[in-house]
This record gives C-alpha cells, sequence and structure tokens, in this order.
C-alpha cells in the first residue's frame, strides 16, 4: 500500500541505532518519514573515530553479537567483514592468564579449558548445560525478579568461578558489577553468545549504522538539526523551522540530554587505548581478557583490537583496549601497570587515547516493553527495551510497527 504524502508523515527525532531501525521499518512499509538528527553524524552512542596514524578506535569498548535476532532485519553481516572474538576468556588468577573456552567452539582447548583451575568440574558441568539449554528461542525482554547474580548462584556455580569468571565477564556486559539485571536477560545472552561470536566489523562499529542509513533515501536524513520542541503533531527545530507530522518518535532517552539527569540513571565505562611494538609478541591472541575484582586492579577487560581485526591499527602496529566500568577516572599511567603486571613483562605502552562514555548504558529497574507512548509522542530506544544494540533496534522496530498498525486501521 502506497501512503499520500499529504496524509501521513512521520518525524523521528534520533539518529541512533532505535532511530535508524525505526525510519527503516516506516519506509519498508511505504510510510514517509523524515529523520532527525543533531549531529553531523548518524549511530547515536556507536561511533569510530579514524585517527591521523591510522589507528581505529570505537566510542568505548563496543561489540557486535553476530547472533542478535534483530540484526538480520537491518543489517548485512557479510557487508560488514565481521572479525570475530574467540569464543571463551582468559582469566587472570593472580599468576596467569587461565584459558575458559567454549568447548562446542574451540574443542582443542578442551583440555585446557578441563584443567583450568578457576572452576570446579561440577562448574565447567554446569558450563555446558547452560550452553545447550540456552538453544531453547527466548528473548531479550526484562522479566522477572530473580537478578543474574542469585540465578548464578542458584544455578550451582561455585562462589570462586562467580568471582573469577562471571563477575567480570558479566560486568563488561552489563557495566553493572552487581549484576543486577534479571535472569532472563542473563539467558537470552548466553544463546546470543553460544550462537554466535563477539565481533567487531573491519572498519569500526560505525559501520552498522552507516549501512543501515545507507539504505534509506538520501532526502529522509537531514544531520545538524537539533529539535528544539517536539508534541503529537510535530516538531521546532532550534533554528525555529516547524515540520508537521501525523506522527512523532523520540528515538532517545530523554535522560540523556537533561542536565539534572543522575548517575544512578546510566551505566558508565571508560575505554583507554595504547600501542607499543612489544604488544604483538604477547600470546593473548583473540580472547578477551578478563581480570577479577579481587586483585584490586582498576581494569575490568582489555583485549588486542589489532589482532582480532588488523585494520585498527595501522600495518605493523599493534592496538590495544582496556576498559574501566563507573564513574572513577583512572590514570593512564595506572593502568599501564596493571598491563604490565598482567603481562608479566614492561610493555613501553603509548597512551593513544580514552574514551568515557557516561551514558553507555540505561539503568532499567522494571518490565519494559519496547517502546513508551506519552501524550501522543511514541518514545523509543534501549531504555525502552533491553540495555544492548539488539535492544535498540527491536524497540525502534516495535514503535513503528505500533504506527503502521494504526495507519492500517
Amino acid at each position: 500500500m502506497i501512503f499520500d504524502m499529504r496524509k501521513e508523515r512521520v518525524v523521528v527525532i534520533g539518529g541512533g541505532l532505535s532511530g535508524l531501525a525505526c525510519a527503516l521499518t516506516l519506509w519498508k512499509h511505504n510510510i514517509p518519514v523524515t529523520l532527525l538528527e543533531r549531529e553531523n553524524m548518524l549511530g547515536g552512542r556507536v561511533k569510530t573515530i579514524r585517527t591521523s596514524d591510522g589507528f581505529t578506535m570505537d566510542e568505548g569498548f563496543q561489540v557486535l553479537l553476530a547472533s542478535y535476532p534483530e540484526l538480520s532485519d537491518f543489517a548485512d553481516l557479510g557487508a560488514l567483514n565481521l572479525r570475530f572474538f574467540n569464543s571463551g576468556s582468559l582469566v587472570y588468577t593472580g599468576e596467569e592468564l587461565s584459558c575458559v573456552a567454549n568447548p562446542l567452539k574451540h574443542p582443542d582447548k578442551l583440555i585446557g579449558t578441563l584443567l583450568s583451575p578457576i572452576a570446579t568440574l561440577k562448574d565447567k558441568a554446569l558450563i555446558l548445560k547452560l550452553i545447550l539449554l540456552s538453544k531453547l528461542p527466548m528473548d531479550d525482554s526484562l522479566v522477572g525478579m530473580v537478578t543474574t547474580e542469585q540465578f548464578l548462584k542458584d544455578y550451582g556455580f561455585s562462589s570462586r568461578f562467580i568471582e573469577l569468571f562471571w563477575r567480570p565477564f558479566l560486568t563488561g556486559v552489563y557495566l553493572d558489577p552487581t549484576l543486577s539485571p534479571c535472569m532472563n536477560y542473563f539467558k537470552f545472552l548466553v544463546r546470543c553468545f553460544a550462537s554466535g561470536n563477539i565481533a567487531i566489523p573491519e572498519n569500526g562499529m560505525r559501520e552498522l549504522p552507516r549501512q543501515m542509513a545507507s539504505k534509506l533515501p538520501k532526502d529522509t536524513v537531514r544531520l545538524n538539526c537539533p529539535v528544539q520542541s517536539w508534541s503529537e503533531n510535530g516538531v521546532e527545530l532550534e533554528g525555529g523551522e516547524k515540520i508537521q507530522a501525523t506522527h512523532v518518535v523520540c528515538a532517545f532517552n530523554p535522560k540523556a540530554v537533561t542536565p539534572s539527569s543522575l548517575n544512578s540513571d546510566f551505566r558508565s565505562v571508560t575505554t583507554y587505548y595504547f600501542t607499543s611494538p612489544k604488544i604483538n609478541d604477547l600470546n593473548w591472541g583473540k580472547w578477551l581478557i578478563l581480570i577479577p575484582r579481587e586483585f584490586g586492579f582498576k581494569l575490568n577487560h582489555m583485549c588486542v583490537l589489532s589482532t582480532i581485526a588488523p585494520s585498527y591499527a595501522a600495518s605493523g602496529e599493534a592496538l590495544l583496549s582496556a576498559s574501566v566500568v563507573g564513574q572513577a577516572t583512572v590514570n593512564a599511567s595506572d593502568l599501564i601497570r596493571e598491563i604490565n603486571i598482567i603481562a608479566k613483562s614492561d610493555l613501553n605502552l603509548r597512551h593513544l587515547a580514552s574514551v568515557h562514555v557516561p551514558h553507555a548504558l540505561p539503568v532499567l529497574e522494571a518490565e519494559t516493553h519496547g517502546f513508551e507512548t506519552h501524550d501522543g509522542v511514541i518514545y523509543c530506544g534501549d531504555h525502552c527495551a533491553s540495555p544492548s544494540i539488539n535492544g535498540a533496534l527491536r524497540s525502534g522496530r516495535l514503535a513503528a510497527e505500533s504506527i503502521v498498525k494504526k495507519i492500517n486501521l
């Protein structure tokens, strides 16, 4: 069905993943849409910079789970040229790095994983059981009162394994060391991790929103268009221009642009980037390296990005990413000292950049429904679904589908 441009027009405010998903869904249903973005590029929190000396650095440590169910509707994964992490982690034990690998994807690491000192035989059996059970269908809705931490304890994992593996690993995912998200969301993530590896596009995470935007007609998107006010009938730009609409979608978290918003409304993370020729001599491969809290380090996790995606660094160079979860400011020199301890060597690291993301993930404390409607305006984003790329895409899609349903009534 083709809709009359004069009768149906949707304005989407915000060009992050949720706004792009909303606009694409509307366009697929032949509904005219205008996407307004206040900045000079699309992507929201999914950003990448390319430095003059040849390094590619994402805004914070960002990765893509190719098995996210929403991705297939919005992205051509083959065209993203994904580069994959190994399935599992190297865990710092205070003395060495111990490998905990997914035996279904790395059978050559089975013996080493079984001999890992950080887990009991029961822990290892429970991991396999959890992976097998994760094959059951489930979505990322935040439903249920049992937290991830409580679920892990009730499931039977030892306290030692929770502290050495699950807490640092999930802190990197949730940006919440208390592991407060509900167990259903955890099970959904386990299913995604088990069925598809963690990946990054060859040219950075910005390639995902770029690819999504390329599917929209050029006159659909307007950059450098900050919106001053909006209602169910349209929007007014900061320059005074007014755009009428039959439906308005706010595809951003209003708290993120409110000066009075509290730190408790968001999870934050700071990612530090380092380089050194000596990084190439490390045997850290394509693993995510976890640093448990009990050792008193500020680091939560790190990885050698240039091993996973060589294009992230100039030819012959190396790029190491190290992340600190939370609001605390950390000196790069302190992190260099911690990395050298873990490497058991002075790597002679050079600090390239630090990226602090204060609104990295929203704090969700109640059940979400994908999108919300207030005073006739539809709101969508990961704060309305789940704190993830999948949640942002799902929220945008559901918001658009609600408009399609109204139009077809």
